[in-house]
C-alpha cells in the first residue's frame, strides 16, 4: 500500500482535473484513493460534488457527503455542499436542521452564506419578512463586495414581493 502522501498528492491533482472541467479523470482518481483510504474526507467531498453537480446522482451525493462530515468532520465543505444539495431537492427541513448543526458545531462556518441560504429557503416558501432578515443578516460579516451586492439584490427581490403590511413592518423593526 502507498502512503498517504501519495494520495493526498492525487487528491490535489483530482481536485486540478475538476477545476479543469475534466470530471471523468478526477473521478476515477478519487476512486482510486478512496480504494486505499475509505476514510478520506476530502475524496468522498469531491466525489460527492461530481455525483451531485455532474452525474444528477443525488443519492451517492449525499452519501459521500456524509461520508466526508463523518471522516473530516472540521473540513467546511462537505457541510456546505450537503445544504446546497439539500435544498435542490427542496428538502428544506433536513436543511435547516443540518444548518443549524453546523453553525452550532462547526469552528469555521461560513455564517454569511449560512444565512444566505436559510434566506433562499425562506424564499422558496413564500416567506418574505424571513428571508429578508437572513439576506440582511448574511450581509453583516460578509467581506466579498460581489456577495454583499447579491444580498442587497436579494433583499430588494423579496421585498418587491412583500405585502404592503410586511413592508410596514419592516420600516418599523
Amino acid at each position: 500500500m502507498e502512503s498517504l502522501s501519495f494520495y493526498e498528492n492525487q487528491f490535489i491533482k483530482a481536485d486540478a482535473l475538476i477545476s479543469e472541467g475534466n470530471s471523468a479523470d478526477a473521478k476515477e482518481l478519487l476512486e482510486d484513493i478512496l480504494s486505499q483510504y475509505p476514510d478520506f474526507g476530502k475524496a468522498h467531498n469531491h466525489l460527492g460534488w461530481i455525483y451531485y453537480n455532474k452525474l444528477s446522482d443525488y443519492e451517492k451525493g449525499v452519501y459521500h457527503y456524509k461520508l466526508a462530515m463523518k471522516f473530516d468532520s472540521k473540513y467546511p465543505a462537505p457541510y456546505l455542499n450537503y445544504t446546497y444539495l439539500l435544498i435542490d431537492l427542496g428538502r428544506y427541513a433536513e436543511a435547516k436542521e443540518h444548518i443549524n448543526f453546523t453553525l452550532a458545531n462547526l469552528e469555521n462556518a461560513d455564517n454569511s452564506t449560512y444565512n444566505s441560504e436559510l434566506g433562499r429557503m425562506a424564499e422558496y416558501e413564500g416567506e418574505f419578512a424571513a428571508a429578508y432578515a437572513y439576506y440582511k443578516e448574511a450581509t453583516k460579516n460578509a467581506l466579498n463586495p460581489n456577495f454583499i451586492d447579491n444580498m442587497n439584490a436579494n433583499m430588494k427581490r423579496v421585498k418587491d414581493k412583500m405585502s404592503i403590511f410586511e413592508k410596514l413592518k419592516l420600516k418599523f423593526k
